[in-house]
């Protein structure tokens, strides 16, 4: 089917690589291959697609997840995995940008992260570093008005990390009425959760906090 003016015709072997080389199934060597010509091109289908099909999500939570498989598969160090994990970000941010979402999430390092090598980890933490410095004055997240926000267990972090951490969400405090950006880093959703059974227990014994008229469904297992 025709999918946009100036788009063009996809035959079913296109499509075939599309899909592949979308779902990171298709061989090494031809993925390598794609250029960026025709990887602008996919990326302009599929947001066609996603447009036409229906309502876009206003929330996109992404877990940075496989950059040492991709590595591997590439005969290179894992190091240079997540280096390439972190040069994408602001790329995929764009991309959600121009299909309307208002809010993306990526879970970039959770705190089971900490049980990796120390080589990796402190890799990890100079590209958060690096990478939160240069969102601060980024022309992506200023011409888009993006407010980026840090979240997670930041005490548990090297004093630069938080640093560059307070460093964007300063400079884009401002930006109150864009989009959000969620860093997830040192982050996992139980403690998430217990902290917000702890605040709502702290509620019921202060007294701000009715569970039953304030709490309006129930919790099952």
């Amino acid at each position: 089917a025709r999918l946009a003016p100036g788009m063009g015709l996809m035959s079913p072997r296109s499509w075939w690589r599309a899909l592949c080389f979308a779902r990171g199934t298709a061989p090494t060597r031809a993925r390598d291959s794609v250029g960026r010509g025709w990887a602008a091109w996919l990326r302009r289908a599929v947001g066609v697609v996603l447009r036409s099909g229906g309502t876009i999500p206003k929330h996109v939570a992404i877990v940075m997840d496989g950059n040492r498989r991709f590595a591997e598969t590439r005969g290179l160090r894992k190091e240079r995995g997540h280096e390439f994990g972190a040069e994408k970000l602001l790329e995929v941010l764009e991309w959600s940008l121009a299909l309307g979402v208002e809010c993306l999430s990526v879970y970039a390092f959770s705190t089971d992260n900490f049980k990796r090598s120390k080589t990796e980890v402190d890799v990890l933490f100079e590209l958060a570093e690096r990478r939160l410095d240069e969102m601060a004055t980024s022309p992506v997240i200023h011409s888009h008005r993006v407010r980026v926000q840090v979240l997670g267990e930041l005490h548990t972090l090297p004093v630069n990390v938080r640093r560059a951490a307070a460093k964007v969400m300063k400079a884009t405090a401002a930006h109150s009425d864009g989009p959000v950006l969620n860093v997830c880093f040192a982050y996992t959703g139980r403690e998430d959760v217990c902290r917000a059974v702890s605040a709502m227990a702290r509620g019921v014994e202060d007294g701000t906090l009715d569970p039953v008229d304030d709490v309006t469904e129930p919790w099952t297992p």
